[in-house]
């Protein structure tokens, strides 16, 4: 259950936010900071220039995630413009209203089932170690994962992930296992069965780069799967209509 928040009192400056938006058809995400407060204005900055501001267009809507240590609170805003010209690093968008709190950690988490491998870290060496086991993501964040798979794993082991991306890419974070439940333990998995154990990891090395794209990656993938929807129905319906034609008799046979 969410909890609505004003924002009096909840925004600061320097406060770290995720805006989230459509360009072209194409989710994208800018992380910036609260670099004013204005009445019907919020002010923020990137670290470093972005061309993608240009093409944003006024009144766009967009969707802003200010992060928290115990949550992250969210809201919806409209994008106004730019604030400095060529360099693109600081634009307004308008006043949310209101936050809602989503989250009770540092990381949205959003749910996402892909392919996740992973391989054992030897504690003394600190290298992988054993053959490589695969699973699948139940959710994912910037901070961690939660996996189903079939190899046994158990709490306080360190594991090599890689979580790969399109174009045969991939991102490589070491991680720890911070909850395992058990397939005795739990409810069943998502295939019905009780034959897989749910793992939580949270990650120890990872740069902010992969971050980046972890979070880009799932975004990209849902946008493609709510565009494949649309088509795969109209191509259902166009192939029941071909068929519905080729049932029915002709006049003249």
């Amino acid at each position: 259950m969410t909890d609505g928040h004003t924002l009096e009192g909840e925004l600061a400056l320097l406060d770290r936010v995720l805006v989230e938006a459509d360009i072209d058809g194409r989710p994208v995400s800018f992380r910036a900071v609260v670099v004013r407060i204005c009445p019907t204005e919020l002010w923020l900055g990137l670290a470093s220039p972005d061309g993608r501001l240009e093409t944003m267009a006024a009144d766009q809507t967009v969707r802003l995630t200010v992060s928290r240590d115990d949550a992250a609170l969210a809201s919806q805003s409209r994008f106004l413009r730019p604030l400095d010209g060529s360099k693109m690093r600081v634009f307004a968008v308008v006043w949310p209203g209101a936050l809602e709190r989503v989250q009770r950690r540092a990381h949205v988490r959003y749910q996402f089932d892909w392919p996740i491998h992973f391989r054992r870290l030897d504690p003394a060496t600190r290298e992988p170690r054993g053959p490589v086991a695969g699973g699948t993501t139940v959710n994912v964040s910037a901070g961690g994962l939660l996996f189903e798979c079939d190899t046994p794993v158990n709490v306080d082991e360190e594991l090599e992930l890689t979580l790969p991306l399109f174009g045969g890419d991939g991102v490589k974070m070491l991680g720890v296992v911070v909850r395992v439940r058990a397939a005795d333990e739990g409810e069943p998995g998502r295939d019905g069965g009780l034959d897989r154990t749910e793992a939580a990891v949270k990650f120890t090395r990872i740069t902010a780069v992969d971050q980046e794209r972890i979070v880009r990656f799932i975004l990209l993938t849902e946008h493609r799967r709510r565009e494949a929807v649309p088509r795969l129905l109209h191509v259902r319906a166009s192939e029941q209509a071909a068929a519905t034609r080729l049932a029915v008799p002709r006049e003249d046979e």
